[in-house]
């Protein structure tokens, strides 16, 4: 009779502590460039808990899918777990941070939080309301290769282009040069003859 007693007043207690167990998270997320987002869940009313376990879930419709789960102790030390979608875990009191990593365009939709209280007993686990994750795609990074060919022809035509213009003005400046030339050879005296006096008389009749 006394172990009945026990065990009705232990399901009583591990009830009341469910009901009263709560589980929050924000209602949308916004993962940036890099596929990159932060999911805070917090809880109240978990007990001495001295184990935790937190699983991350994507609802598509009536159906869940678990994304990443870990259980974490009180001592609260952060850690990773590899998946498809990475999640980093930050726990502290009454909240645990899933910072996801390698999301795309796909990820989007619904994620649960669920957290679970695994000892000491009793066990007992509550979810959130679910947050709205909203992924996009980052943009293609520009082709280096592409920039750089663009940049040796842009320097080449300009090249060209400086080319032909001082071929232009050079021509034009030998035709200017010849219009002004006349074309007929002079022989001018030395200057040796020029300073020589020829000696002359002058007749009276």
């Amino acid at each position: 009779m006394l172990s009945i007693l026990v065990t009705v007043g232990f399901l009583c207690t591990a009830t009341a502590i469910a009901e009263v167990m709560e589980v929050t998270q924000p209602a949308m997320v916004l993962a940036n460039r890099q596929g990159v987002a932060s999911l805070v869940c917090k809880y109240k009313h978990i007990g001495n808990a001295k184990e935790i376990r937190v699983t991350l879930l994507k609802q598509t419709g009536d159906k869940f899918t678990e994304i990443c789960a870990s259980t974490y102790t009180t001592e609260f030390k952060m850690f990773s777990v590899e998946e498809v979608i990475q999640c980093h875990v930050s726990p502290s009191r009454n909240n645990v941070t899933l910072t996801l990593t390698g999301l795309q365009a796909n990820d989007t939709g619904l994620y649960v939080c669920k957290m679970e209280r695994m000892y000491p007993p009793p066990y007992f686990m509550n979810k959130g309301n679910g947050t709205h994750l909203f992924v996009i795609d980052p943009e293609p990074c520009p082709d280096t290769a592409i920039y750089l060919w663009v940049l040796g022809a842009t320097a080449s035509g300009f090249f060209l282009y400086s080319i032909i213009i001082s071929t232009i003005l050079v021509g034009k400046a030998i035709k200017r040069r010849q219009c002004l030339t006349t074309g007929v050879y002079v022989k001018m005296p030395s200057e040796k003859l020029e300073k020589k006096v020829i000696p002359f008389h002058i007749t009276v009749n």
